[in-house]
Order: structure tokens, then C-alpha cells, then sequence
């Protein structure tokens, strides 16, 4: 679970980066651009799982001619990474907020933390796609649902910070090397988060 602490540090940010011209709320004309990241997201999400192929697969290396010895786990963190970005912009455009072009990716994380889980926004965004399945109300009732999807929404905005602080580790620090199962986990909540936002999206 996001603490209590994370929250209030991204509500104070946020505050000073509307004062600060880095973050804007209530910009209809940015709605516009969520197709745009969504794509851009969609994109880089192809691309880490192409890079994960060809850093893993013997036969796609000989195939393009690449040295058996090739892999570029670092290289499938940081799209997967992106994909995760491009899709959190998508959402905060959807709602009207735009992120600036100064320390965009801790603006984004922020954003999202202040602006959906704070006050438990995108677990109300999943119950609009989650409710379309009938049966589960029934099953479990609404309470549990929404128990559930508030941390559904907890665990994937968590996904999205692990990734942008891993993202900043492996591509920046030159000594530390990549190792396939970072790569294949970044793969794997890109993923997760790209779906879960194209659902909210489709509403």
C-alpha cells in the first residue's frame, strides 16, 4: 500500500508544481493527446518485448544476424518503463491534467498518486469496467470490491515508482548491470499497467 507519508509528499508537490507552471489541472486541450501516449505507450511496450525476444531467443539472434553472446536487458527496463509513462500521462491528460516538460517523470508519479489514490479516484475509475462484470457483485458485494480494486489501484501506481526508480538506476548508473529477471519483471507490469489504463480508458 502507498503510506500515508507518500501521499501527503505527493499532494505538497503537486501544490508547489501548480505554482510552479510544472504541472497544469483543469487543460481540456490536452485531452487530445491521449491517443497519442496511448500509442506512444503501446509502442515502447512492442519494443521491450522485442528486445526481451531477441535478448533471449538464440534462434531470433541468428535470424538478424546478431552475436549469440547479445542482450540488452537494460534497454527492455527502460521501454517498459516508458510504456508505463506514456500510459500514466494518458490517464492524467484524459482528467484534464498536464504534466510540463521539467522533471516529468517525478511530476507524473506524484500526479498520480495525489490526483487517484489520494482520494481514491482510479479504484473508482476500475469499478466503472470492473461492475460491467455483474457476476462479481454478486459474488463478493460491493464493500470487498472495492477493497479490492483501491488496492489494485495502490499495486499498480506502486509498479509504475519501482519502475521509474529502476529505470533511473540501470540507465544511468554505468556499473550496475541488468539481469534478465528485472527485465522480465518491468516487462510484465508494463504490460499489466498498459491494460488496466486502456480499460479505464475505454469507459
Amino acid at each position: 500500500m502507498i503510506g500515508e507519508e507518500r501521499v501527503r509528499e505527493a499532494r505538497n508537490n503537486v501544490r508547489q508544481y501548480i505554482a510552479d507552471g510544472l504541472l497544469g489541472v483543469k487543460d481540456d486541450g490536452i485531452k487530445r493527446f491521449v491517443p497519442f501516449f496511448m500509442e506512444q505507450a503501446e509502442k515502447s511496450l512492442l519494443t521491450a518485448d522485442f528486445i526481451h525476444g531477441l535478448s533471449t531467443s538464440d534462434s531470433v539472434k541468428e535470424t538478424l544476424g546478431v552475436e549469440k553472446n547479445f542482450e540488452s536487458y537494460v534497454w527492455v527496463i527502460v521501454t517498459s518503463y516508458y510504456s508505463m509513462f506514456y500510459s500514466a500521462l494518458a490517464l492524467l491528460a484524459r482528467e484534464g491534467i498536464r504534466v510540463g516538460r521539467q522533471i516529468v517523470h517525478k511530476v507524473a508519479a506524484d500526479a498520480l498518486i495525489h490526483f487517484f489514490i489520494s482520494n481514491k479516484r482510479l479504484a473508482k475509475m476500475f469499478e466503472d469496467y470492473e461492475e460491467a462484470k455483474d457476476t462479481t457483485l454478486d459474488l463478493i458485494g460491493k464493500g470487498e470490491l472495492m477493497k479490492r480494486l483501491e488496492k489494485r489501484a495502490d499495486e499498480l501506481i506502486i509498479a509504475y515508482e519501482k519502475e521509474m526508480k529502476k529505470r533511473s538506476t540501470f540507465q544511468y548508473d554505468i556499473g550496475e548491470m541488468a539481469r534478465r529477471g528485472y527485465a522480465e519483471t518491468s516487462l510484465r507490469r508494463a504490460r499489466e499497467f498498459f491494460i488496466e489504463v486502456r480499460k479505464i480508458l475505454s469507459k
